[in-house]
């Protein structure tokens, strides 16, 4: 037997939807990712967070500002295997956003 460390099989995982797509809006739009499969800690960032923003615990937040976007995930901190979702918002005459109470 030799000495050398086998490679490790991958792990399936996947994010979910793959396409955000709304019409803007004076309200927030959330919409929480989920994650399938086992990574080891999935990291977000959005590549336009004035579209689309994502926090650390994969909600999604847009409407505001038409455009698009894309939300970045990666299965760790390392950043070794990346997945991401498309979201689009498409313009419309709406004035300024509207905070909703929880």
């Amino acid at each position: 037997m030799n000495n050398l460390e086998q490679p490790q099989e991958p792990h399936y995982w996947d994010v979910f939807p793959k396409l955000i797509r709304v019409s803007r809006s004076p309200f927030v739009q959330r919409i929480p990712l989920s994650i399938r499969g086992l990574p080891e800690a999935p990291v977000f960032e959005s590549s336009n967070p004035n579209v689309a923003s994502v926090d650390e615990d994969g909600n999604v937040e847009c409407g505001f500002v038409p455009g698009a976007a894309m939300i970045l995930v990666w299965d760790s901190p390392e950043r070794l295997s990346l997945r991401h979702v498309q979201v689009e918002v498409y313009g419309g005459g709406v004035s300024a956003p509207v905070e909703v109470p929880s």
